[in-house]
């Protein structure tokens, strides 16, 4: 009988130990949903992120299946290959590159300012016929121009004419100095020539063009009356442009002059043009903190036209180093962090020294070395399941006020 009570009572205990594990199991494996991107969202069943709207997913207390039988280590973390998936993570290994820091800035093409003249009435007269009378047309140095009358040209020839005939005294400064008169009002010596000659003083002359260009503005028309110094031709050698480019002060180490720069033009999509910088301007906008940028550009037989608006593409060689994507970066405001890949499945958050950015990618001064694998995406998932497990993030929980590096 007293063997049969200790037996029983035996039963009882066992019973009882066993419902008291199973309830501990039961609330080990409770399970809720949240959100990836908001870990501080719980609900008791699926549904979407009121924050993102993100569909939430299901997490499991102690769940077996996904975590580790030993806590993760400090400032690292596991994930199943299910949950790399998920969580859309891929890893690179980094190795050292070259770096080439490229910069864009809007520009716009112009006249070359030495290549640009006007061509002016060198006496007062009236314009009797133009010979050049539409804009466009490009002339050649020695090509007629225009006809004009002028009172001032015939008393100049006329005094040309009596310095010749008094020649016989030996008076030539006399000489001299008329026939400069009629070269600064543009005669040509094959002009002055025939009037020496004939003997005959022409009521108007044929003005024949001092430079090559094309005409981009003509002033007068056929008739009109000038006065000395008016302007007649607008004219411009288009075969080389300037560009002019406008650049953040911060950014000058990436310009040198005599580097090559590329074009990008809205008139010509998917072709590049290739130009050399040819100055810097020497003061900065005091306003905007920008300074201008000159470089020239071939016309390509006008394929170029001045006040065409571009992006001008500068480029420069900083050396070789360690580049990383820069979504693999999380940007705190004391902290850059990367997760690196310790082993299979497990990454360790890694504080690195963020350089320069170059393109998509930012140098790494330290913290990292070659051959490293880092996550190239998914860090913030990889950071928002740390925080699932710890209570509190690498990072992502102290963006506000962040400084990140350009």
């Amino acid at each position: 009988m007293k063997r049969k009570m200790i037996v029983s009572l035996l039963a009882t205990l066992l019973f009882a130990f066993a419902c008291s594990n199973s309830d501990n199991a039961n609330k080990n494996n409770k399970e809720y949903w949240t959100c990836t991107m908001h870990p501080q969202v719980h609900k008791d069943g699926p549904g979407a992120c009121p924050i993102c709207g993100m569909d939430l997913i299901k997490k499991v207390v102690a769940d077996s299946a996904d975590v580790s039988s030993k806590s993760d280590m400090e400032g690292m973390i596991t994930l199943t290959t299910n949950k790399q998936i998920l969580a859309n993570v891929s890893t690179i290994k980094i190795k050292m590159e070259n770096l080439k820091k490229e910069l864009t800035a809007y520009s716009y093409l112009d006249f070359v300012e030495q290549n640009r003249k006007t061509i002016p009435a060198k006496f007062n007269g009236r314009i009797e016929k133009l010979f050049v009378d539409k804009t466009g047309d490009y002339i050649k140095k020695g090509q007629p121009l225009f006809e004009i009358y002028s009172p001032d040209l015939v008393q100049a020839q006329n005094d040309y004419l009596i310095a010749l005939s008094n020649n016989k005294n030996n008076n030539n400064s006399l000489l001299e100095a008329s026939r400069k008169k009629l070269e600064l009002f543009g005669l040509t010596s094959n002009q002055i020539e025939d009037l020496k000659n004939s003997g005959k003083i022409n009521l108007t002359l044929t003005y024949f063009s001092p430079v090559s260009g094309t005409v981009i503005e003509k002033k007068v028309q056929e008739g009109m009356y000038v006065n000395e110094g008016t302007a007649i031709y607008e004219v411009a050698e288009l075969s080389t442009l300037w560009n002019i480019a406008e650049i953040n002060e911060t950014d000058l180490s990436t310009v040198k002059v005599g580097s090559k720069v590329k074009l990008k033009l809205k008139a010509y999509p998917g072709e590049e043009f290739t130009g050399r910088v040819t100055f810097i301007y020497p003061v900065i906008n005091p306003q905007t903190r920008t300074v201008k940028v000159r470089s020239e550009f071939s016309s390509l037989n006008n394929k170029l036209k001045p006040q065409m608006y571009g992006e001008t593409i500068f480029s420069a060689d900083a050396g070789t180093g360690l580049l990383i994507p820069a979504d693999a970066i999380i940007f705190t405001g004391n902290r850059s962090v990367v997760w690196i890949k310790t082993s299979d499945g497990m990454f360790e958050a890694r504080d690195v020294n963020v350089g320069s950015r170059f393109g998509e990618k930012y140098q790494i001064l330290s913290g990292l070395t070659k051959g490293d694998e880092v996550a190239a995406s998914g860090g913030f998932l990889i950071d928002s399941e740390s925080q699932l497990k710890t209570g509190k993030s690498t990072g992502s929980d102290n963006m506000e006020g962040m400084d990140m590096p350009k």
